[in-house]
């Protein structure tokens, strides 16, 4: 097999492997993406062809639940629907092509200069890619370590963008380590690293020395964290039977099966939440003919949580647990609302207003609504399609399954409620907006929050890697503001995450449960990433333009001493 082909095998493998996948997941392997990236643009002529083939296949292989979603609610052949995977991961190749021109045309630049700009432009794209078409930030590259906490510690100080820069260079520092070793073993000579050569030796094996800095500073971070002294782990009230998942899409109210853990916490100066993971299969949720069974499937789970707890706690339900409206289901409505006597709840529901539906998040105490947040980013194409005439399609099948939704303009889109005798503030991420960096840190700037909320609907993606995905991304919001997070989510992953996004309580896929667990409600503490966040981007900016500068002057020296140096001769 020719070289090149095996690198490309490397960076596709390196994708899938590297991020969720139903096989095994191995977080370091996604640095052999932005490895074969470096390694083909350096020694290929076709890197352009052959970047975009191997970008295109890893993420493809790495979005194929995207194929299972158009199969079971799309009805779209699995032939026909494998194009949807391969056609995101297209899009997501060209943005690793680009970094490849660069590193192709700035071969004449010193090392340390070409790849600190790489791992800059690295940067940069991930913010574009959280931005452009209304953005989908999905798989990036450090979310793939957020199964690793102590590695992604450092988002606290940069965010999640710039720690994928950071990934990237070391990736790139060690593909530039083997190609300068291979020139050596060749010529005799190797390149020298620019900055780096005051190092000596060490300057070859930057990539290495700064994953050890990466380590380093989530090992002293994570190990000054104060030990909590947990009294029980998980009580079980009805120990969950094995039902078949054909089982969960002919009824949403099966009894006897649900799984409820409890974490306890000796520190009574807390608050409980109480997650409800209802399980409800999409494609019988909006049925006019189980509305009624879900409502009451979560009416039993909360008292079964109840009564494990044996102690009060705020009952979160996922996005759209309630497949009703206030506006057209008035009689549902009003029985949430009178069994919510003596409770507080937070729920997702649709909320009908001047005609437009609404992604919502309702908080229901003592039978009264007392605060709501509606999703301001929605999903293209998942809760929205463009007005297109030729969409109208999907405009029709998003309606069909509790789609077309309108954007949400919330006066206060962080949630405050009265708890007993604390006032607790919560951050709402609905679902996909755990995916978007400044949907945390915009709102921070000029408010706070005790807590993170997501509640979410993964439902859709059947039992793939998307929900494992969808969770890590999530918990680099934890680090980045310094947070812990609830996670609600209809059919999981749901989940309790700790403000260095380390999951304390977790559910598993497809299950009837309910997570429990005390958090604590101080005052918030701003990380440095939501303090600069505004100015990280034109940092950047001006660090790349200065070593763009300096890589262009270090050349233009080299230039003439070697040709000093011939004249000499």
């Amino acid at each position: 097999m020719p070289q090149k082909y095996l690198v490309m095998l490397l960076g596709i493998l390196g994708i899938f492997l590297g991020f969720e996948n139903p096989i095994k997941t191995i977080p370091f392997f996604v640095l052999l993406y932005p490895f074969s990236l470096y390694i083909l643009a350096h020694s290929s002529k076709n890197y352009v062809r052959e970047t975009l083939i191997m970008g295109m296949f890893g993420y493809g292989s790495a979005f194929y639940w995207l194929a299972v979603t158009a199969h079971v609610y799309g009805k779209i052949p699995y032939a026909v629907a494998l194009f949807f995977p391969l056609l995101l991961g297209f899009y997501f190749a060209v943005y690793g092509t680009l970094l490849a021109v660069y590193a192709h045309k700035a071969r004449h630049l010193a090392p340390f200069y070409r790849i600190c700009s790489l791992g800059l432009l690295w940067y940069f794209t991930e913010i574009f890619r959280g931005w452009f078409l209304t953005g989908f930030p999905w798989f990036t590259l450090s979310s793939a370590f957020a199964p690793l906490p102590v590695m992604i510690q450092t988002a606290s100080i940069f965010g999640s963008y710039a720690l994928s820069g950071f990934f990237a260079m070391v990736a790139f520092f060690m593909a530039e380590l083997m190609l300068t070793r291979k020139t050596r073993k060749h010529t005799g000579t190797g390149k020298r690293f620019g900055m780096l050569r005051s190092l000596g030796g060490l300057g070859n094996y930057a990539g290495i020395l700064l994953l050890v800095l990466l380590y380093f500073y989530g090992a002293v971070t994570l190990q000054n964290v104060p030990q909590t002294d947990y009294a029980s782990t998980v009580n079980v009230v009805r120990k969950k039977l094995d039902v078949s998942y054909l089982a969960v899409h002919e009824s949403p109210a099966i009894q006897d099966q649900a799984l409820h853990k409890v974490l306890r916490w000796t520190d009574k100066d807390m608050v409980n939440f109480s997650i409800i993971q209802g399980n409800i299969s999409q494609n019988i949720k909006w049925s006019p003919l189980f509305q009624q069974d879900s409502v009451n499937k979560f009416f039993r789970l909360s008292a079964e949580a109840e009564y494990t707890v044996k102690e009060e706690s705020i009952l979160i339900y996922p996005e759209t647990a309630l497949p009703i409206t206030s506006a057209y289901h008035k009689d549902l409505y009003q029985e949430v609302l009178d069994w919510s006597a003596g409770k507080t709840m937070l729920f997702g529901i649709p909320s009908l207003v001047d005609g437009k539906y609404y992604n919502t998040v309702e908080a229901v105490q003592n039978g009264k609504s007392t605060a709501s947040y509606a999703k301001e980013h929605l999903v293209p194409f998942g809760e929205y399609v463009p007005s297109l005439p030729f969409l109208s399609a999907f405009h029709d099948m998003l309606a069909k399954y509790g789609g077309a939704y309108s954007l949400g303009q919330n006066e206060q889109p962080i949630m405050h409620i009265r708890y007993q005798d604390k006032n607790i503030h919560l951050l709402p991420l609905i679902c996909y907006e755990a995916i978007f960096p400044e949907m945390t840190w915009k709102r921070l700037q000029n408010d706070f929050a005790h807590v993170l909320l997501n509640v979410s609907n993964d439902a859709w993606y059947d039992k793939s890697s998307a929900p494992y995905q969808h969770l890590n991304l999530a918990r680099m919001r934890c680090v980045e503001t310094g947070l812990p997070m609830i996670r609600a989510s209809n059919t999981g992953i749901s989940a309790f995450i700790d403000k260095y996004g380390e999951i304390t309580l977790q559910s598993e896929l497809f299950t009837d449960e309910s997570l429990t667990m005390p958090l604590p409600i101080r005052p918030y503490a701003p990380t440095i990433f939501i303090v600069t966040a505004p100015y990280l981007p034109f940092i950047g900016i001006a660090l790349f333009l200065f070593l763009q500068m300096m890589g262009v002057l270090q050349y233009r020296l080299e230039t003439v001493r070697r040709a000093a140096a011939s004249s000499q001769e």
